[in-house]
């Protein structure tokens, strides 16, 4: 499973799924922590984020069922922590964080071109196979044929091959079209600017003084710039106009992000507190790079 896989389509916080949210306390305040995080402080952590108790256990019994947390019992305490491939998700997420919107790579001028064909009858395969490949950044140009500005033929054949996908060619190739406005245009890239620019007139401002919703902004600020993966998927600047708003936007998130760090890993070193004082230093401390020069 991807996060795409998962309700990963759009920044609105209220959208994503509970199990995103999981994924993201672990990897903003529970990252290479040896031991793993009370089961208390988890559920209290998911209804700061506006879930029910009983929806929070769901959601991490869920998941244990899934494999993507494991969980422990030691006397009447549990405790649950993040599966090596819960691992690999959230670590090549956070790649991911530490480049987009700050490094543009150079486009060599070759598109990745996918063609492949999956029967009606296989509807499940077919939403699976449209959802890892946008995760990699492709986008249908027409009916069973993707495109993707960068070298991910390598990748894309070995998704569909996962998911027995038998029918598939791929190349790397320049491309001319009568498509209007070019191949860009199977993303719809002035809705994206708008999302970005949306995004960006949402973000709060000042310091918070109740930690409690520093933490629930934080989360919903990093749950919402994480779904531009699939909005934005790194389109090359050659092929996207001017003004596009993908460095400004993460300059601004990043600097929001940080501006409510102290407040909002304090909520969490207090709710771990309360069931092991021992635990409660154990949070992580992160913070994200807000410009090529910071």
């Amino acid at each position: 499973m991807t996060l795409a896989e998962d309700g990963a389509g759009s920044p609105e916080f209220r959208r994503v799924s509970p199990v995103r949210q999981v994924l993201t306390v672990f990897g903003d305040y529970w990252w290479g922590v040896g031991e793993p995080l009370p089961t208390g402080a988890l559920v209290t952590a998911l209804t700061d984020l506006g879930l029910k108790e009983a929806a929070a256990r769901a959601t991490l019994a869920r998941m244990v069922r899934s494999g993507l947390l494991a969980a422990e019992r030691a006397g009447r305490r549990t405790t649950h922590s993040l599966t090596p491939r819960a691992v690999e998700i959230v670590a090549e997420e956070a790649g991911w964080l530490e480049s987009f919107g700050l490094v543009e790579p150079p486009w060599d001028g070759l598109w990745t071109v996918l063609a492949f064909s999956i029967p009606e009858s296989e509807r499940s395969s077919r939403h699976l196979a449209r959802s890892r490949l946008r995760w990699l950044g492709f986008a249908p140009l027409y009916d069973g044929v993707w495109v993707s500005p960068r070298d991910r033929a390598a990748a894309a054949m070995a998704e569909l091959r996962d998911l027995g996908v038998d029918d598939v060619t791929t190349m790397r190739a320049t491309l001319e079209t009568t498509v209007a406005g070019g191949a860009q245009s199977a993303w719809d890239l002035d809705e994206i600017a708008a999302e970005y620019r949306r995004f960006a007139a949402a973000m709060g401002s000042g310091a918070p003084h109740d930690p409690v919703a520093a933490f629930s902004e934080r989360t919903r600020l990093m749950l919402g710039w994480q779904s531009f993966r699939l909005l934005d998927t790194g389109m090359p600047v050659e092929l996207v106009p001017g003004d596009w708003p993908r460095v400004t936007t993460r300059r601004a998130w990043a600097r929001r992000y940080n501006d409510l760090a102290d407040a909002a890993e304090s909520r969490v070193r207090t709710i771990v507190g309360e069931i092991d004082a021992g635990l409660a230093d154990r949070v992580t401390r992160r913070r994200m790079v807000e410009g090529a020069n910071t």
